[in-house]
This record gives C-alpha cells, structure tokens and sequence, in this order.
C-alpha cells in the first residue's frame, strides 16, 4: 500500500491506506454539494487539462446548474490540470466564480475530509481484488455516506466560511492566534 495523509482538526494528521490491484488504475474525481451530498466519478483513463475539461463539461457544470443557486462558487485545489491554461480559459467562460485557492492548503480543502470518510468506507471492507471491485466499493462507500453520513458531510459544508475567515484573521499564520 502507499500512505496518504488527510488533514483534520488540530493539525493532526490521519494516515489513509490506498492499495494498488495491480494491472491498470483510475483516477476518482469527487465534489461536495452544498446540500451534504458528495458526486464521485471514476476515470479510467489518464486525466489531463483536455479530459479535466471535458469531464466538468458533461458530469460537473450540468450537476452544479442543477443543484446551485446563481453566482455560486466552485472550488478546486492547485493540481495543475486545474490551473492550466486552458482549463483556467474554460472556467472564466462558466456561470460561476472559481475561488483562487491557496497553494499548499489541503487542510482547508473540504474534499479532503470527503476522501478520507471515503476511503475509510472503502479500505475497512478489505483490500479490493481488482479495479472493477475496487470501483464498486466506491460506489457504495458514495451512497453510504450520501444516505447514512450526509449530516457531516453537511456539517463540513458549512464550516467552509469559518476556516477560511480564521486563516485570513491569522493572515496564514497558524501560530497567530486571537483566539
């Protein structure tokens, strides 16, 4: 297995195991919902700033027009298919604003606590045998936590504002406090 790490509160971090079935792989791409419910897909194919686009195109933008109030805001991290030219070029054409988000921040990242109740659904269950067990585990890990855990999920939706004002109050600094 390769470790990974999430971010949590106190600055505590929380190992999370990810196992390879060997012969192949996919990317899991993931949103969470201001309503708590989190959208998973599964890529089997490499994913660059052409199929990133394209995979916000057909699967995401619909799921957010749908589901979000006009002047909404869609957040991603700094992974470089996100913030490539053209990827940066499509997003200015949507009808949402993108958040400039800050590099090195998975802490703040709200996915990241998404792919840690995920993963922990995912990899408690046992290693999977192969890709397409593997794929349905995510699955039912997504409908899990969309049905049985939507309350944190929803929880973790609305402390979004509050970790971002702390880091502005503290200018970045995790060491000056007002509290």
């Amino acid at each position: 297995y390769a470790p990974r790490y999430t971010y949590t509160k106190e600055r505590m971090t929380i190992d999370r195991h990810s196992w390879q079935c060997g012969g192949g792989g996919f990317m899991t791409w993931g949103m969470l919902m201001p309503n708590g419910l989190i959208s998973v897909k599964v890529l089997r194919e490499k994913v660059n700033s052409s199929s990133y686009i394209k995979l916000l195109e057909t699967y995401a933008v619909p799921i957010m027009n749908l589901n979000l109030k006009p002047n909404y805001y869609f957040v991603q991290d700094n992974c470089s298919i996100h913030v490539s030219r053209i990827s940066k070029e499509f997003l200015e054409k949507q009808s949402f604003q993108v958040v400039n988000w800050p590099s090195r921040s998975p802490d703040l990242n709200l996915m990241e606590n998404v792919w840690r109740m995920l993963s922990s659904i995912v990899y408690d269950s046992g290693q999977a045998r192969n890709i397409k067990d593997l794929e349905e585990k995510i699955v039912k890990a997504v409908l899990t936590i969309n049905s049985e855990k939507i309350d944190i999920t929803k929880c973790l939706y609305c402390s979004f504002r509050k970790r971002l004002t702390s880091v502005m109050i503290r200018k970045g600094n995790i060491y000056n406090s007002n509290e």
